[in-house]
């Protein structure tokens, strides 16, 4: 399938430019009057894995025209770990941080026992919809959804996201529909597709074996059964494009959810969307160390080219159906993506190895028991319950005795290209190693580590955490080609872009983070914050 020319429609400019006034470090978003320009519905968009480094290479001129000509934050960045999908659709919704919102990461402790027996451990991304329900319910802090409820009375809130776990994060239980994808079928063509999923998804979405259905392919279809891809490989057709027009999967398949959504109810004031493919070319092939390959499909190139276009027809759509005056448009990330120019993981032609190398325990929804090398003196201590690694290692503890975490710390800190080791202390992170300096080779990753790992590595702070964490230097991986989760510059700076309802066109100076986004819509939309947030309302002002 070829992508037409991209470009910026020169008459979504206006409407398009945004102006940050002064920023109000505020924990509750104080009401202001009503103006023409007062937003009524918001979309944000999420453009999975999405670094102002991929944004740049690539040349996403969406993007860049909306950074350029809109509310851009050139020092904003993700702001919390870990840095994974599964945590920031959450952290996007509720404004808080990972240690207070249920889970910190891709493992979790039930230490309260929420959805199983208390201590029971579990893998966030594996999780059910009503398990994932339950955790957020179980927190306490009201959705996204919850506040457009109460302050667009009768409107209607949608998730659209082809990752399943991400859209249980993000729409929450009070989402009135959550569009996603669920089991394999056979469909009459005698070919067996993957259908539709989610929360009241509509009719005009939920055809059976109608357009939303993509192809279910053998792992390891493309050119993805060649490493690195074939650890992360694509088995059908949720992540990418496809090469069925009927049937176009992953951002297409999303874009086409949310404008139909908009073509079919023109009373919502929410709409959540996920963006996959970069992220899925990124994982298997190194990001931007991708260098292309047999079939386009599966790589950066590719993967951004659409992504951006993408985003291009949301904002057509919107302003087309003269909706754009009253939206108020977010376009952000849920991670970067780190290149594994220090790759630790195992690397053998097995498709979907990669999971090996992210998880290692026996969990209540998956046992992973295949270490790569690096981390085995951990495991072999027959001491690890849990361990996740990407480009940040973490180790869930059997034994936590201060003695059994002191072992294991200092393992750890003998682990490949660690920069430092870090133990839980209550709600904080105690650095409990020397900092390996000599092992970041640029000045600026120096400074970054020295201005940010000590507050990005406290937002993981929680019971429910992990024990352990364990910081490595840039361009380092135990898992996959290209990966999320630490807190190196390529996997925190990312867009954080605002547009819409008539903003003017001013730079946001300040650090905004993923958290502040909420209270920023909240504060724009004028609508009351109820409830203690992590987040911080960033001032929006129109000309």
């Amino acid at each position: 399938m070829h992508i037409r020319s991209r470009r910026i429609v020169a008459s979504l400019a206006v409407g398009l430019l945004g102006v940050f006034g002064l920023q109000a470090g505020i924990t509750q978003a104080q009401a202001k009057p009503p103006t023409a320009t007062t937003p009524k519905r918001v979309m944000i968009v999420v453009v999975d894995a999405l670094s102002r480094e991929i944004v740049k290479k690539y040349g996403m001129t969406t993007v860049q025209g909306l950074m350029d000509s809109g509310v851009n934050s050139p020092k904003g960045y993700l702001g919390h770990l870990g840095s994974v999908t599964v945590v920031t659709h959450n952290v996007l919704t509720t404004g808080v941080l990972p240690k207070h919102m249920g889970w910190t990461d891709d493992g979790y402790r039930d230490v309260d026992g929420v959805i199983g027996a208390p201590g029971g451990i579990w893998i966030p991304s594996d999780l059910t919809k009503d398990q994932m329900f339950a955790l957020q319910t179980h927190a306490g802090h009201p959705k996204l959804a919850d506040y457009l409820h109460t302050g667009r009375p009768g409107t209607h809130v949608y998730t659209v996201s082809p990752k399943r776990y991400a859209a249980w994060a993000y729409g929450g239980p009070t989402a009135d529909s959550i569009i996603t994808f669920g089991s394999t079928v056979t469909c009459p063509d005698g070919k067996k597709y993957r259908a539709t999923d989610g929360v009241n998804v509509p009719s005009y979405i939920s055809t059976v074996c109608g357009r939303y259905y993509v192809p279910k392919l053998s792992a390891g279809a493309y050119d993805t059964g060649a490493l690195p891809a074939s650890l992360y490989s694509v088995g059908d057709d949720r992540y990418v494009t496809g090469h069925d027009p009927a049937h176009a999967g992953g951002d297409i398949w999303a874009t086409d959810a949310a404008i139909d959504i908009m073509r079919n109810d023109s009373n919502w004031s929410g709409l959540f969307v996920t963006l996959p493919g970069v992220d899925k070319a990124a994982h298997m092939w190194g990001g931007v160390d991708d260098a292309g390959g047999a079939d386009p499909m599966t790589h950066m190139k590719f993967a951004t080219a659409t992504a951006d276009h993408q985003i291009s027809r949301l904002l057509t759509e919107l302003k087309t159906t003269d909706q754009l005056k009253d939206t108020l448009v977010v376009v952000t990330a849920d991670h970067g993506s780190v290149a594994g120019r220090n790759f630790h993981g195992e690397n053998p032609a097995t498709i979907d190895y990669g999971y090996y190398n992210w998880y290692y325990g026996s969990t209540l929804d998956g046992t992973y028991l295949q270490p790569q090398a690096a981390i085995k003196p951990l495991t072999d201590t027959g001491n690890v319950a849990l361990s996740y690694s990407d480009s940040m290692l973490r180790a869930w503890l059997t034994d936590t005795s201060p003695a059994k975490v002191k072992e294991a710390a200092a393992l750890m800190a003998k682990m490949p290209d660690v920069s430092a080791v870090w133990v839980r202390n209550g709600n904080h992170y105690d650095r409990v190693s020397n900092i390996k300096w000599r092992k970041m080779r640029h000045g600026a990753e120096k400074s970054w580590f020295a201005r940010h790992a000590q507050e990005l590595v406290n937002t993981e702070a929680a019971a429910y955490g992990p024990e352990v964490i364990a910081t490595l230097v840039e361009n380092t991986t135990y898992s996959v080609a290209g990966d999320h989760g630490g807190i190196q510059r390529q996997t925190q700076q990312i867009p954080i872009i605002f547009a819409g309802t008539g903003l003017g066109s001013k730079d946001l100076q300040g650090a905004i983070r993923s958290v502040d986004i909420m209270p920023t819509i909240l504060q724009a939309m004028n609508i009351p914050v109820t409830s203690p947030l992590d987040g911080r309302a960033y001032r929006l002002s129109w000309p």
